[in-house]
């Protein structure tokens, strides 16, 4: 086992599985080879953010004032580290406090005077076009200076709002490295970014100030493309994320075009897969899953809509429109819109074949038929 190697299996047990809280320090192995640190950027930086998240995780136990304390240390290092990964990747001397002075032998050997966070995000926004808000910018610079009263002073400070801080650049990081990272990182590291982010979305997921901010978030995008009536409630975090796509051609070839995502935990699905899911234990009955609006055989059963979320509702993964209340036409079986049905409730197809179909007439029967005629009276 090479060196880092050694070093990756030795923080795995000690610190277990990203985003889980430590309970007892495993034995370190015995190994005759000196284990040597091996802590590029971004690996660094995703090492913070475990830290972060599990003294903000607060399933197994309350979050106290001493894991507040920590979790944001670690996320103000997080912070630095992940910046400066950014900047090293659009050009080495923008980590340097004066790039003018740089140098490859400072950088090479780690003895730089390094970019300050201000400074860093200054950059990121006028040099790299980084998208860093006013407000996002305001919530890291209020982290550093919780950080520096910590490190330096001891901060006396309510700690729901500190963690309330915390959880609002703990939101904008992951989105980060989503965005301004992994695109810039070759295949091997972004590979090893991608597991260890999926392995903190659990623990992200338990933290309650970064799901709020986040959420947050996500509801005023979501607003704001008018995407709430197509949003649904995510099957991997139960989040109101899930973000459907509409498919304006007719007929479902190909899976059925675009993926919905969900805008909070990342994970994608197919929406022939949301359909198979939300089918429930409806019968498989062709006719049952046929669209009253588009036509399609999309339709799914107690989805829960976000422009809509106090009540589960029939949704179209095809169309997108969502059912308050459908009901089996009596004449073919497929559902229908009960606020537009008659009585007995029909679909527009049976309704059409019943009013085209000719009426049974009684023959015509005269009085020669009884053996009549006009001059027999």
């Amino acid at each position: 086992m090479s060196d880092p190697e050694l070093l990756r299996a030795a923080g795995t047990a000690v610190w277990g599985f990203p985003g889980q809280r430590r309970e007892q320090a495993a034995p370190r192995p015995r190994t005759s080879a000196t284990p040597q640190l091996d802590f590029p950027p971004v690996r660094n930086g995703l090492d913070y953010l475990a830290s972060v998240v599990e003294h903000l995780d607060e399933t197994e136990s309350e979050v106290t004032p001493r894991d507040v304390k920590y979790a944001v240390l670690h996320l103000q290092a997080a912070v630095e580290v992940l910046f400066k990964a950014r900047l090293l990747a659009e050009h080495w001397t923008l980590v340097f406090t004066h790039p003018g002075e740089a140098s490859r032998k400072a950088l090479e050997e780690a003895t730089l005077n390094s970019v300050s966070t201000d400074k860093a995000i200054a950059r990121l926004r006028n040099i790299v076009g980084v998208p860093i808000t006013d407000k996002e910018q305001k919530a890291l610079t209020k982290l550093t200076e919780d950080r520096n009263k910590l490190q330096h002073f001891g901060l006396t400070h309510n700690a729901r709002a500190v963690e309330a801080r915390a959880g609002a650049v703990l939101d904008f990081l992951i989105h980060f490295i989503e965005d301004q990272l992994l695109p810039y990182l070759d295949e091997p590291e972004a590979t090893e970014t991608e597991r260890s982010l999926d392995g903190l979305r659990e623990g992200l997921n338990n933290i309650n100030s970064y799901v709020r901010e986040r959420m947050n978030r996500i509801g005023g995008e979501l607003k704001a493309e008018g995407a709430e009536h197509r949003t649904i409630e995510c099957v991997s975090c139960q989040e109101m994320a899930l973000v459907v796509q509409p498919r304006t051609a007719s007929g479902l070839p190909d899976d059925w075009g675009d993926r919905a995502t969900c805008r909070f935990c990342s994970t994608s699905w197919p929406p022939k897969g949301l359909h198979m899911y939300f089918r429930g234990q409806r019968s498989p009955w062709e006719p049952a899953d046929i669209c009253p609006m588009c036509g399609e055989a999309a339709l799914g059963a107690d989805v829960r809509v976000r422009s809509e979320a106090t009540n589960s509702r029939y949704f179209c993964f095809c169309c997108t429109t969502a059912f308050a209340t459908l009901v089996p036409c009596d004449g073919c079986g497929r559902q229908i819109d009960t606020w537009a049905a008659g009585s007995p409730p029909l679909c527009h197809e049976c309704e059409e074949a019943m009013e085209t179909e000719p009426e049974y007439e009684l023959p015509y029967e005269g009085p020669e038929d009884y053996g009549f005629t006009e001059e027999r009276g």
